[in-house]
């Protein structure tokens, strides 16, 4: 009791002494100070500026406020007992900070959150993050199965290295990935095209559910993925990070360094990773050709000559080369049945780290440089960005054409991005910003195939608002944006005759949002937003076999009127053929509670789209190689509605627990039909055991994972290949009375998958020693594409060195 009366005293006497720096200066800082993991308050904790015996200390609410400063910018150290010290290059611009501390032991770093960064560009949306060396394996993964840790989120495949997010049942082209600030330009228009991104450069994988248009473009009727590399703060010491980690499903090893230094007017970052992994397996047997090479590494830097200015600059490379499933590959329905039936995949070979084909050569670079300007409760940013994406599929060819890509494409981005946060007025505070992109997509000469996307030079310019009004507990949120995009096609028919095209796209999309925050750390959010996107050039004019299938997008094919019969020997146009843009019409609701030991989401979400674009079964068409179905586009409505729920419990000290769930439910309208592949209910149960220290061994954290996924039961009708070779034999046409979708075989069973996995620190290392489906249980996904032909993976187990300094 003694002692604490006297920490009260020195606390009182040192908060008036060291807060008395000049009273005639204006400048003040204030913020809380808080536990990183608990978010709980840290009375007390002491706050200096960084070569002086002055500053302050919080009170018992974890509140510090220090006045009378005179310097525009300082250096800030916090401190408390048991906890990692950070130091922070503070400017008068942001008054108010956040300081998330952590405990001594463990690789996390303890955070500063600025005002201005604390809320995103929607308050009315919520949104998830996912730390990405809070688990060292997570950086070892696809961004896809990265965030589908987090509820609402699913992923579709082909194959286990070509792996995509999914956002409340949409993906690819309805889905936004902002990459360092940059809208992620790649061939996002096919289901086995992966994002170009490697996790374990990015510290931060952030999911924004709502239709965010709005603030970040077209196509964002899913959803935003917000990628975040490390800050690049400034007056930091020298850090640095170096992991390995191994698999043995693969035979894999992946090392990846990260080096940071921060002086008072510049701050550096360099980072790099290299991973190899060879033929993965499943429970019963390999799975022939699924190796993969991937380098990458990035360099950022930042410069802030003036209190008012900052520039910084970022380049990152991404390559991979990438092997897919040897047995997927059928000519026509034939082998198609044969590879159906047989156990194991054809083609399966004993375990080799070379790639044959199929397989796909990726490389992706980004640019950027970004000025920010910061006036009195003001600022101006623009930020300049180029891209480079450059993709190449092998298929499985003969002869000559063999190491010759049948498709080879470089699309080439340049985007300006300004914003304008104005000065508030009152409860009035917002923002004001404008867009410009070009695009150039060219395919490369030498692959002796039909291209099957055509050349394109593409233009976008959008125009966007977003206000808020807020009072002590309640935020409106209004926004409006404009946008319009111009092309030019330029294309080949398989005559070699030259077709061309000029297309221009535009629409208004808004939203209206509202956040009310509770007692007890309640927070309700609701937001209504219409989103749009413009149909892809690949969907207006893809051509013929694409891997395993024969596509032809909305302007590449004609239906006879008299015999039904389709023909796909004239490129239509608009008059031909009108193609309206996708809008959706999405709101979402979400209610975030804490209670005791309990920290709860629960998230509703409706989502209706017009003109929704999909592939159709057309019919069986004849090549050399044999009867094959032929798929054709076309445009319905489309309705999703669902649920997501999360849980975290704190038993006790040492034992929590977390829940996630959710659920999706499509319709096309007003046919009624069932989409293909959409992410069925899945339930994640994690339970964690934290003993503290054991030996030597520091801040051990023992985990369980139970993933239980439903077998779908939103299946659209099943035609087998036994029923399709009967009716190319008799000359059945399946299709003319019943053109809704397809499958070739029922959903799969639904799975439980068990994970364990083991986390400790020793002194500067992280050691982390995980096992992935435990009992190497037999399963199939529904939503990967390769799931007719093999088994997921097998057991796999993972160990992941980390060392820090």
């Amino acid at each position: 009791m003694k002692s604490k009366v006297v920490i009260i005293i020195l606390w009182a006497f040192t908060r008036t002494a060291w807060t008395q720096i000049d009273p005639g200066c204006t400048y003040y800082i204030e913020g809380t100070v808080k536990d990183l993991n608990t978010e709980e308050p840290l009375p007390y904790a002491t706050i200096l500026i960084k070569g002086t015996n002055l500053g302050t200390t919080t009170d018992e609410s974890g509140h510090f406020r220090l006045d009378h400063i005179c310097d525009k910018e300082l250096d800030l150290v916090f401190s408390y007992v048991g906890y990692k010290p950070v130091e922070h290059h503070h400017d008068y611009h942001h008054p108010s900070i956040d300081v998330f501390l952590v405990p001594d032991i463990g690789m996390l770093e303890s955070v500063i959150v600025e005002a201005e960064h604390h809320s995103g560009d929607l308050e009315s949306t919520n949104s998830e993050k996912i730390d990405v060396r809070l688990l060292p394996t997570t950086a070892t993964e696809s961004l896809g199965d990265a965030i589908s840790r987090i509820a609402g989120v699913s992923t579709i495949s082909s194959g286990q290295n070509v792996v995509k997010p999914v956002i409340h049942g949409l993906h690819s082209n309805r889905i936004l990935i902002i990459n360092e600030g940059l809208r992620h330009e790649f061939q996002n228009w096919g289901e086995d095209h992966a994002p170009e991104i490697d996790p374990s450069l990015a510290d931060q994988l952030e999911v924004i559910k709502g239709a965010a248009t709005v603030r970040y473009g077209p196509d964002a009727l899913g959803g935003v993925i917000l990628i975040k590399g490390p800050a690049l703060e400034l007056s930091q010491p020298f850090k640095g990070e170096v992991q390995a980690v191994g698999k043995s499903n693969g035979r894999s090893g992946e090392t990846s360094l990260r080096l940071q230094k921060g002086y008072r007017w510049i701050s550096g970052l360099a980072e790099g990773s290299i991973l190899k992994q060879g033929d993965l397996t499943a429970p019963d047997y390999l799975l022939t050709n699924t190796g993969k090479d991937e380098t990458s590494y990035a360099a950022g830097l930042r410069f802030h000559p003036l209190p008012e200015l900052d520039i910084e600059t970022y380049y990152s490379h991404f390559e991979q080369e990438l092997g897919i499933l040897r047995g997927s590959v059928n000519s026509n329905l034939d082998d198609l049945l044969m590879a159906l039936e047989v156990d194991t995949p054809n083609f399966t070979a004993p375990f080799s780290y070379s790639i044959g084909t199929p397989k796909q050569k990726v490389s992706h670079d980004l640019l950027k440089a970004n000025i920010r300007w910061i006036g009195k409760k003001q600022s101006f940013s623009i930020q300049f960005g180029h891209q480079l994406n450059h993709r190449q599929e092998f298929d499985v060819r003969k002869g000559n054409d063999l190491e010759i890509p049948n498709i080879d494409l470089e699309l080439e981005s340049d985007i300006v991005d300004a914003e304008w946060r104005h000065p508030g007025r009152g409860a009035w505070k917002g923002k004001v910003g404008a867009q410009w992109s070009t695009q150039s997509n060219s395919n490369n000469e030498g692959t002796n195939t039909v291209p099957f996307v055509p050349n394109y030079n593409q233009k976008r310019y959008g125009l966007y608002a977003i206000e808020m009004f807020e009072l002590t507990a309640d935020l409106f949120e209004i926004g409006l944006r404009y946008d319009r995009q111009e092309a030019e096609i330029v294309g080949r028919q398989p005559n070699n005759l030259i077709y061309r095209n000029d297309l221009n796209f535009k629409n208004w999309s808004g939203t209206i949002g509202y956040r009310r925050k509770l007692p007890n750390k309640q927070v309700l959010r609701t937001n209504l937003g219409t989103a749009w996107r413009p149909p892809n050039i690949a969907e207006l004019y893809r051509y013929g076999r694409h891997q395993s299938f024969i596509e032809y997008g909305l302007w590449r094919y004609e239906i006879n009127e008299q015999t039904d019969f389709i023909t796909t020997q004239n490129i239509l146009t608009e008059e031909d053929r009108p193609v309206r843009n996708e809008i959706g019409y999405k709101w979402i609701t979400s209610y975030e509670f804490r209670k005791d030991k309990l920290d709860g989401e629960v998230t509703g979400f409706v989502n209706y789209i017009e003109n929704y674009i999909y592939a159709k079964p057309g019919g069986l068409t004849r090549t050399v190689r044999g009867a094959t179905p032929f798929f054709i586009y076309d445009q319905t409505n489309a309705l999703l509605w669902g649920l997501d729920f999360s849980l975290k419990w704190q038993h006790s000290q040492k034992f929590n627990s977390n829940i996630q769930a959710n659920y999706l439910w499509s319709r096309q309208m007003p046919s009624k039909d069932y989409f293909v592949g959409q992410p069925p209910t899945r339930i994640n149960w994690n339970v964690q055991y934290k003993p503290g220290k054991l030996g030597f061994l520091e801040d051990n954290n023992f985990g369980l994972e139970l993933s239980y996924t439903f077998k779908q039961w939103q299946k659209p009708r099943i035609l087998t290949i036994d029923e399709l070779l009967t009716a190319y034999k008799t000359e059945i046409d399946l299709f003319v009375n019943d053109a809704t979708d397809f499958d070739i075989a029922p959903p799969p069973d639904g799975y439980l998958l068990t994970n364990v996995y083991w986390l400790t620190h020793f002194h500067g290392l992280t050691i982390n020693v995980e096992v992935r489906n435990l009992l190497n249980v037999k399963y199939r996904s529904y939503t990967d594409r390769l799931r007719y032909f093999a088994d997921e993976l097998g057991r796999n187990f993972i160990l992941s060195l980390t060392y820090a300094w």
